[in-house]
């Protein structure tokens, strides 16, 4: 008989045989500590939830919490993530993302980062795509285009299973290991990036969250503690960084990049996983400043593109001054949700920019296998 509970650190080890076992992303033991345990908005919330047969972890979900305000108020939502069940787990499933989704206490439960695979499947749960088509649209930027047209050449070779092994048996293109904050350090003005772990960063940031928290009807809390959480990932040190535009002694615009490469085969990328403006920015302006520094940061340190998700929150005139960029369009539903409640005051105010998900260590880099 299989059952259904919540996960504790001490299932660790079973989960990572289960992961391993359905050939998931590889993480160590840390970095599911890190990632499960450790973020500072959990609160009451279950770090998710694991299907048990005979002392065996046969499939699991994860469940991030995160802070946000609504109309003013506190309330807690959360993001579904590591959704895998192995031979021994089939048929939990669905209990297990029932189990997530109906959580209570929670206004939304949803999935920032779906793939083409997994989109039915939430419908199927009864999630819906509330973005609409705006949601599948997204800008990069083409920092090395041979890298990026290379890169992107050898994902459609494999989509066959024959291609696919053989452009993953080997590592097609090096990282850069150095952190991201050395190099932003060294090639961007004083005042583009933040180290939030600073005091009068920290300060900085909590204005800016501050200020978005009074002038919207739903937001994510922005707090300096939440972002040096997004730091520390165990299995990638440094391959974040948090740059900033500011207006005198205040924060006008903020934006966190990851440095993802996500398989053998394509280049290392530089992801914005949230931009912001302050209410009273000048926004073509602000925005420029911030994909300038992003491109510059991108290109030092090695990346290939520079992609920006949800990219229709912006109007066209205001990205119109951030140089030479390209469209493109998933050919599926990145974003489902179930929300609670029916008078819709959640999903009607939430704008989301990235933040909110599982990108900060969904986003992953090679190697994806286990050190031998």
């Amino acid at each position: 008989m299989i059952k259904i509970r919540t996960i504790t650190p001490d299932d660790l080890p079973r989960v990572m045989d289960l992961v391993a076992k359905v050939d998931f992303p590889w993480r160590s033991h840390a970095g599911w500590q890190w990632a499960l345990f450790e973020n500072p908005q959990q609160g009451e919330i279950p770090a998710g939830f694991v299907a048990e047969k005979e002392g065996r972890v046969v499939a699991m979900v994860g469940l991030q919490a995160r802070n946000f305000t609504l109309e003013g108020e506190p309330v807690k939502a959360a993001t579904g993530h590591t959704f895998i069940a192995g031979p021994e787990g089939r048929g939990s499933g669905v209990r297990l993302a029932k189990r997530a989704i109906t959580y209570p206490g929670l206004a939304s439960v949803y999935s920032l980062n779906n793939n083409a695979s997994s989109a039915g499947l939430y419908k199927k749960l009864g999630m819906k795509a509330w973005l609409g088509d705006g949601a599948l649209n997204r800008i990069e930027w083409p920092i090395r285009p041979g890298a990026m047209g290379t890169g992107l050449a050898f994902s459609r070779l494999a989509r066959s299973d024959r291609m696919y092994d053989a452009l993953s048996a080997r590592e097609w293109f090096a990282a850069k290991p150095k952190p991201l904050a050395d190099y932003a350090q060294q090639s961007l003005a004083t005042g583009d990036w933040l180290d939030p772990a600073k005091p009068d960063h920290a300060r900085l940031i909590e204005n800016f969250d501050a200020e978005l928290r009074s002038s919207r009807r739903v937001v994510p809390v922005r707090s300096a503690a939440f972002y040096s959480y997004l730091l520390t990932d165990p299995d990638a040190p440094g391959r974040s960084v948090l740059l900033s535009a500011r207006e005198g002694d205040s924060i006008s615009g903020l934006m966190l990049t990851i440095m993802s490469k996500p398989n053998a085969y394509e280049p290392a990328g530089l992801d914005i996983v949230d931009l912001e403006l302050a209410s009273g920015a000048p926004r073509a302006a602000t925005i420029a400043h911030l994909i300038g520094a992003a491109r510059k940061l991108a290109k030092v340190s090695g990346a290939a593109r520079l992609r920006l998700i949800f990219s229709d929150r912006f109007a066209a005139s205001e990205v119109k001054g951030t140089g030479l960029r390209l469209h493109r369009r998933f050919s599926y539903d990145p974003a489902h949700a179930s929300f609670a409640g029916d008078d819709g005051r959640f999903a009607d105010g939430w704008s989301p920019t990235g933040i909110e998900g599982d990108f900060h260590f969904a986003l992953r880099v090679a190697p994806q296998r286990a050190p031998r």
